[in-house]
C-alpha cells in the first residue's frame, strides 16, 4: 500500500523514494546499487525481489528481463507490484491485477513511478511531473516529487512512513558520503517533512568543508 519513484540520473546515480500508510516502508520496499540499477517491490511485498532483482541486474539482465524472471516464478504475482530501472536507465514494471485499487505505474527513460491503494493515478503523474520539472540535487528533487505526490492524495489511507535511497558511482566507501544515502522515517505524523529534515542533516554532515583562509603573521 505504497507509492514510489525510481530514477537514474545522468551521472549514473540511482535514486528511490517511497511513502506509505504502513510501518517502516524503507525496510522492505526500495533497493539500489550503483553498479546495477534500482527497484521497488511493494503492494503485497515480496521481500526476496530486492536482493534477487539487484542480482539479476548485476548479471546483465535488462529491466524487462528482471521483472519477467521475478514475476514469472512468484505464485503470488497477482498481488505484487514491482518497478525496475536497469543500468542503462530502461524501465519496466508489473502491477498485479489483484493489487489494491487504485494501482498502476508510469514508465519513461530514466524513471518508473508505481503505486497502489492510491487516491488516484494522478498521484503518479504528480510524482513524475514534479521530478522532471524540479531543480536541485537528486535527493532534493525526489523529496519534492514525493511531497507533491502526497499533496495529490498519496496513499488514500493516510501517511505513516517514508524513505530515500541513493546509490551513486562516486561512493568512495566512507561512512558519510553524499553518493550513498539511506534515510528512513518509520513512523511519523509527517513522514515526508521528517525525511526532508533528515536530508538537510545529511547534507550538512557530508558538505565539503570550506578551506580556512591562510594565516598571516606580523
Amino acid at each position: 500500500m505504497t507509492y514510489s519513484l525510481v530514477v537514474r540520473d545522468d551521472d549514473g546515480t540511482f535514486g528511490v523514494i517511497t511513502a506509505s500508510k504502513s510501518l517502516a516502508v524503507g525496510a522492505s520496499v526500495p533497493a539500489a546499487a550503483a553498479d546495477a540499477g534500482a527497484l521497488v517491490t511493494q503492494a503485497h511485498t515480496n521481500t526476496a525481489f530486492a536482493d534477487g532483482g539487484i542480482a539479476h541486474l548485476r548479471a546483465g539482465h535488462s529491466a524487462a528481463e528482471t521483472v519477467e524472471r521475478l514475476i514469472s516464478s512468484d505464485p503470488g504475482r497477482s498481488l505484487r507490484q514491482l518497478a525496475v530501472l536497469d543500468g542503462k536507465g530502461d524501465a519496466a514494471a508489473w502491477t498485479g491485477p489483484d493489487c489494491t485499487e487504485t494501482a498502476g505505474h508510469l514508465l519513461g527513460t530514466g524513471y518508473a513511478a508505481a503505486g497502489n491503494c492510491l487516491d488516484g493515478t494522478h498521484v503518479l503523474t504528480a510524482l513524475r511531473d514534479t521530478f522532471l520539472a524540479s531543480a536541485g540535487t537528486l535527493p532534493q528533487r525526489l523529496i519534492a516529487a514525493l511531497a507533491d505526490g502526497e499533496k495529490a492524495g498519496g496513499d488514500h489511507r493516510g501517511r505513516q512512513s517514508a524513505a530515500l535511497r541513493i546509490a551513486g558511482p562516486a561512493d568512495n566507501g566512507t561512512l558519510h558520503n553524499a553518493s550513498r544515502i539511506d534515510l528512513r522515517v518509520d513512523d511519523h505524523d509527517d513522514p515526508v517533512g521528517e525525511l526532508r529534515r533528515l536530508l538537510a542533516l545529511h547534507d550538512a554532515l557530508t558538505a565539503t568543508p570550506t578551506p580556512a583562509p591562510p594565516h598571516h603573521s606580523g
